[in-house]
């Protein structure tokens, strides 16, 4: 009799206990999954904001290019500046609305192979992104400001503000492209971390 209540009480400690660790895996799940929330709702908010300052430039690019009279080489290049900047507005657009659109269909309710996929095919976005930026758009931004502040021969002051404002818009991309990447790690840590519970 003995012996058989203490097979009873010892079959119910291991059903505590397993039920226990059941519980704990589920916890940490789902600390795993608001992590990973929290990081993809900052993801979504950075590529949201600038979908929608790259779609109300569009139109203020439009009024400045309209309003530029047809006198003087100077205008004729602000001109073509401005449509430089319409044209990469738009493809900005494109690009910042296929970027939400990856980021919108990973779901954390939805299979890990899934969501590895989507963050990883965001992950090559701005990989590419980042390419572009900092070995074509900067050098282009910084000749086309360079030639035109030689063509309207800008006092030495105007120089060195143009400087300043390139320097910080290099520290700026660095610092915005390092908020990307530690979010896109958050995301694929914690589904790594998810897949190695699942399979044990």
């Amino acid at each position: 009799m003995n012996l058989e209540n203490l097979k009873s009480e010892w079959s119910t400690m291991n059903d505590r206990m397993d039920k226990q660790e059941i519980l704990k895996e589920k916890m940490f799940c789902q600390i795993l999954n608001t992590k990973s929330d929290k990081s993809l709702n900052r993801l979504l908010a950075y590529e949201v904001v600038s979908l929608i300052i790259s779609i109300l430039f569009i139109p203020v690019s439009f009024y400045f290019l309209i309003k530029i009279p047809n006198n003087g080489t100077g205008t004729e290049y602000a001109r073509i500046v401005l449509i430089g900047a319409i044209t990469l507005l738009v493809i900005c657009v494109f690009g910042y609305g296929i970027k939400v659109f990856v980021l919108s269909k990973i779901d954390f309710t939805k299979p890990l192979k899934h969501n590895s996929f989507c963050i990883n095919k965001y992950a090559i976005y701005i990989k590419y992104e980042k390419s572009i930026g900092y070995y074509f758009f900067l050098p282009l931004v910084v000749v086309s400001c360079t030639v035109f502040y030689v063509k309207m021969h800008a006092s030495l002051l105007l120089w060195v503000f143009m400087s300043c404002v390139f320097i910080a818009m290099i520290l700026f991309v660095i610092y915005f492209y390092r908020l990307y990447n530690k979010n896109i790690s958050t995301i694929r840590q914690n589904l790594e971390e998810l897949r190695e519970l699942e399979e044990k």
